[in-house]
């Protein structure tokens, strides 16, 4: 598939303890954004400086010391790879910042709908900040059978990152979207803070593919949101492998009646790593469908938080929905925390529940692996292999399914 690549060598803002509105407005207007962003941005920023740090109690920040760090003053790193001659059936995959210019009316209406800009001091800090990101619209009726992608990556030099993928579905469109983060090991601490909004029009059906990969001292404090309207349909798998720390506040909502939502998830923590997932699956239309289940392995002193939440509104009805965590140790001074809860504001529920499991690798599994030849490190990592596999059959590009086996074979 052809490639759109946009990475360019950006200056840096000033480090954000110097950093003033009055600076962001100023290079915000010399680049065309259109008022109501430039005061979107002033806003958000006015509120970071302002705001106390959330009170996140698994999720240590105390290594990253944001106030040294210059953000870019433009687009340094998003690459969009995609087969260009779906514009002819109306499809548009772009820069968020080109999309300004050609749909800006579009984007005033939906970003920031789903991810509170102002929720808490790195929330705003997004808003305030961003410049890499992408824009993709599906018509009504299409049906793109090719995966589109999107790489986000923090350049030699940066140390720092706030992409925005903004995705509309309209009714009964059809995409799968697969969003990755891409970096090598950074010699300082690093910020990336994403934004996902996908909207699903009525009917439509939209794959939700997100990878962490960023390397070694990059921390990732992410928002994402898809919004599910009647009849509307997804499947989301999300992949966290890399990173010093993350803390994505991720959730599906399912406004519309009889939307529907699959969400696998897989994440491997290893030696000093400390990746946090907040999912929630969010009921609000009717007889609205929900399934997830994340997969965690733990190993060399990794720590991973599943902080996974089901909440059924007073106005739903007949919600059948379900929440499953499942994790692994490999070595003894590694930890998960598990934390699977259930909201109810209605009596009217088809069926909710949740469960959590924690453990080391079944020993009797290993011995009779054993006995049939398999070594134990073998064995292990066919055990740790088929425990990810829900994960990684979604991702339906072969080349991306096996770099990611690889990464996690490397992990064991």
């Amino acid at each position: 598939m052809p490639a759109n690549t946009n990475m360019t060598d950006i200056a840096n803002l000033p480090a954000l303890a110097e950093l003033t509105s009055g600076a962001i407005a100023d290079i915000a207007r010399a680049v065309g954004e259109p008022d109501w962003l430039v005061e979107q941005r002033v806003e958000s920023w006015d509120f970071f400086a302002q705001a106390a740090p959330p009170e996140w109690r698994r999720t240590d920040l105390t290594r990253l010391q944001p106030e040294g760090i210059s953000p870019p003053a433009g687009v340094q790193g998003t690459e969009i790879i995609w087969d260009e001659t779906l514009s002819k059936q109306g499809v548009v995959f772009t820069s968020l910042r080109e999309a300004l210019h050609s749909h800006e009316a579009l984007i005033r209406t939906k970003m920031g709908m789903a991810v509170e800009p102002l929720s808490h001091k790195f929330s705003a800090l997004r808003a305030s900040l961003w410049q890499d990101g992408v824009f993709l619209y599906v018509p009504r009726n299409a049906e793109i059978e090719a995966p589109v992608q999107v790489r986000y990556t923090l350049p030699a030099g940066s140390r720092a990152i706030f992409p925005r993928s903004l995705v509309i579905l309209e009714p009964n469109a059809r995409v799968t979207f697969i969003e990755r983060y891409v970096s090598d090991d950074m010699a300082e601490s690093a910020l990336a803070g994403p934004v996902t909004e996908i909207f699903a029009g009525a009917g439509s059906e939209v794959r939700f593919i997100s990878v962490q990969q960023w390397g070694a001292n990059v921390f990732h404090l992410g928002g994402q949101m898809v919004v599910l309207e009647r009849d509307a349909g997804c499947e989301w798998t999300s992949i966290a492998l890399g990173g010093q720390a993350q803390h994505v506040e991720a959730e599906t909502r399912l406004k519309g009646d009889g939307s529907r939502v699959t969400w696998n998830g897989a994440t491997f923590a290893n030696r000093d790593q400390q990746l946090l997932t907040g999912p929630w699956l969010r009921h609000i239309g009717a007889n609205a469908e929900s399934f997830m289940q994340f997969k965690t392995i733990v190993t060399e002193g990794g720590y991973s938080v599943f902080d996974g939440m089901i909440k059924i509104e007073h106005e739903s009805r007949g919600t059948s929905t379900r929440l499953e965590e499942h994790a692994i140790h490999l070595s003894p001074n590694a930890r998960s925390d598990s934390i699977p809860g259930l909201k109810i504001d209605t009596n009217d529920v088809a069926k909710a529940g949740h469960a959590s499991t924690s453990g080391q690798v079944d020993e009797e599994q290993l011995f009779y692996m054993q006995s049939r030849g398999i070594s134990k490190d073998d064995a292990k990592r066919l055990i740790v292999m088929g425990f990810f596999e829900p994960a990684l059959n979604a991702i339906p590009v072969a080349d991306l399914r096996d770099e990611l086996a690889a990464a996690i074979e490397a992990k064991i």
